[in-house]
């Protein structure tokens, strides 16, 4: 005779059989759907990739918008213009200014001014003064640390 446990742990087998076996359909369906979504993904990154080169649009303009667009481009032109025009009045009165302060100041002998010639001279000691101490650092560092 069975009794109530072998009933129970049948039960339980079956069930757990039944849950596999659905669980293998459930997962066979979501790599059906996964490839399916890849391919629509792939699909699109081709389309994207050969939109450029083969998307050509036909677009048909009337006579009077294509004068309106023109009148507005040609307006902006002239915004364009006129701003640019300002701005380089502006920075002329600017240069303006500056040269008339600079001469003020060599007017009342204002300021420390030296002359070119001085001025390649002490520029050219100062620049092998410090590559003669950058080089003097760097045999130190050389033939002391590294050796």
């Amino acid at each position: 005779m069975i009794n109530d446990e072998e009933i129970h742990t049948e039960s339980r087998w079956r069930k757990e059989r039944l849950a596999r076996r659905e669980e293998g359909v459930l997962g066979a369906a979501v790599n059906t759907i996964s490839k399916k979504v890849d391919s629509i993904n792939e699909r699109i990154d081709q389309v994207m990739e050969d939109a450029p080169t083969k998307l050509k649009v036909t677009v048909n303009v009337s006579e009077a918008d294509w004068q309106k667009m023109q009148e507005l481009h040609n307006q902006w032109m002239e915004q364009e213009k006129q701003m640019l025009a300002d701005q380089y009045k502006q920075q002329e009165e600017s240069w303006q200014k500056h040269s008339q302060r600079l001469t003020d100041i060599v007017k009342n002998n204002e300021g420390v001014w030296i002359s070119t010639k001085l001025f390649y001279v002490v520029g050219s000691l100062s620049l092998l003064s410090i590559i003669t101490i950058v080089m003097e650092i760097a045999f130190y560092v050389y033939f002391h640390w590294i050796q």
